[in-house]
């Protein structure tokens, strides 16, 4: 039977229109790829960290058809990190890596899908959301303190956000519930639960020093914590973080420094009580605490000699005994000061901002003024290594632990429990996530030379520690603070300090360093 042209006609045209009303969703891009283009990925640091990461070379270098030549020789410094191409570092470093114009931007649509049109069907943008959810960079699941403060410099993202850091209170579970410890506690109106504030954990540091805790017949300690020089940083960093419960006022976004001239606010009270508590924790310590760095620190309380333990959430595995331990995050203030009234204010609730140790952990970069090939697939590299499921393979090496910055896998306990079989996978995930998660998160120092100022801090704290006045260490740290910048060029660091905020406004580029 025949048909009629104009039958034919009609019949495709009603087949065009059901098509185009009814098209099949395209399937996921290919990656692109790099023929001939070798990239040399390096890090800033300790280079240990280049050991998971040159271990997830593999699937790119096979699905991009480009090269990577990972420098395991040494790791760089801001001197000589541009001969990568592509650089991993810590977040402390990005103000090196900014005064010499050593990274590339990451604009917005490189991490963010793009809004759905306006003709789109709401089906069809969930159906979008969830694909973007299952694979890939899934940036709107990184912490929002890593996604909008970490891996930005004033309102420019430079990097992306590989791993992170946090000091947490790891206390014995079993200690803190026997009955003859809660019995003793309630004697003398304390009660054993993790602390609320600094003021808590002083008193249940006094509490523990010196009783046999644990039933051995012989006494223990309070607390183990680092004191003394710390290769680490976790004894600078404890310091720092009581600091900012007590001078992080909820008006201001400075607390190093006076963000208009840079003058160093360490001599306030604040930064005058915290060390003063801090110098006082010899007395709540096993013997020789004043001089424990963080791995000593740890020891203590492995070994069972202290009820308590400041250290970095990811150490976890360093912990372990055949006790349980439990986790916390770490305690804050009831009262906080006002720097511009210079006054303490009650704070109505617990001021509890968390200090991230590392300018906030570590991050991947792009060198600036690479040719376009080269360009795009360090970009692609970089995203690469920060996507969650090649992130979350990274974080599992157990030569450089770190914690994970994405809210999706913050709750999911520890990543490998077989490493920390006697640390509360729940309280440890909890605590993590309560710091991470925080409405308020202060990343450490991250100017240029911060590890200079960080080394000028870490000499007067450990003076303190070890019996120097804690006003006197505190005028001598700050006056070297202040020769520091003077060197650099105090404007030009002030750009850079107000820029590492995030938060207030400065001119486009920096002032000139003989200004």
């Amino acid at each position: 039977m025949s048909r009629s042209p104009a039958l034919g006609l009609i019949v495709s045209m009603a087949v065009a229109a059901v098509g185009c009303s009814e098209s099949e969703p395209e399937g996921p891009k290919p990656p692109p790829t790099f023929p001939g283009v070798t990239l040399k990925l390096g890090a800033m640091g300790d280079p240990a960290i280049l050991t998971g990461i040159a271990a997830q070379r593999g699937e790119w270098t096979a699905s991009r058809k480009g090269e990577i030549e990972v420098a395991t020789d040494a790791a760089r410094t801001a001197d000589n990190a541009g001969e990568l191409d592509v650089i991993v570092f810590p977040g402390q470093e990005l103000g090196n890596l900014i005064d010499r114009s050593l990274l590339d931007e990451i604009a917005n649509d490189v991490v963010l899908p793009p809004a759905p049109s306006e003709d789109v069907e709401r089906n069809d943008r969930t159906r979008r959301s969830e694909d973007e959810e299952a694979v890939g960079l899934r940036y709107s699941d990184i912490a929002p303190a890593y996604r909008e403060q970490v891996s930005k410099f004033g309102t420019h993202r430079y990097a992306l956000p590989i791993g992170g850091s946090t000091l947490v209170l790891a206390y014995r579970a079993d200690v803190f519930k026997a009955e003859a410890n809660l019995k003793a506690a309630k004697e003398q109106g304390i009660t054993l639960e993790p602390p609320a504030t600094w003021d808590d954990l002083d008193a249940l540091a006094r509490f523990f020093q010196g009783r046999d805790w644990d039933g051995d017949g012989s006494p223990n300690y309070g607390l183990a914590a680092a004191l003394g020089k710390d290769a680490e940083g976790v004894a600078d960093a404890t310091f720092l973080a009581r600091a900012a419960s007590l001078g992080q006022h909820r008006d201001h976004y400075a607390l190093l420094f006076d963000s208009d001239t840079l003058a160093p606010r360490l001599e306030s009270p604040p930064f005058v009580e915290a060390l003063k508590a801090l110098a006082g924790w010899k007395a709540v310590g096993p013997p020789g605490v004043e001089s424990f760095g963080a791995a000593e620190a740890r020891a203590a309380f492995r070994e069972g000699k202290a009820a308590m333990l400041i250290d970095r959430a990811e150490k976890l595995a360093e912990w372990s005994s055949a006790r349980p331990v439990a986790v916390a995050p770490l305690p804050g203030s009831d009262r906080v000061y006002e720097p511009m009234r210079k006054a303490w204010e009650k704070s109505g609730s617990i001021n509890r901002p968390t200090y991230l140790p590392f300018g906030g952990g570590w991050l991947v970069g792009v060198r600036k003024g690479l040719d376009p090939a080269k360009k795009g697939a360090a970009l692609d590299l970089a995203l690469y290594l920060a996507e969650a499921e090649v992130a979350n393979r990274i974080l599992a090496e157990r030569a450089f632990p770190m914690l994970s910055v994405r809210a999706s896998q913050m709750g999911r306990g520890i990543p490998d429990p077989t490493s920390a079989p006697h640390v509360e996978p729940r309280t440890w995930s909890g605590a993590v996530s309560r710091s991470l998660m925080a409405e308020r998160v202060l990343p450490g120092l991250r100017i240029p030379d911060a590890d200079g100022y960080l080394a000028d801090l870490s000499a007067g704290r450990a003076a303190a520690t070890a019996g120097k006045p804690a006003e006197e260490a505190l005028k001598e740290t700050a006056a070297a603070w202040s020769a520091r910048s003077k060197s650099l060029g105090i404007a030009r660091q002030v750009w850079h300090y107000r820029q590492s905020l995030n938060a207030l406004a400065t001119l486009p580029e920096p002032p000139s360093r003989d200004k």
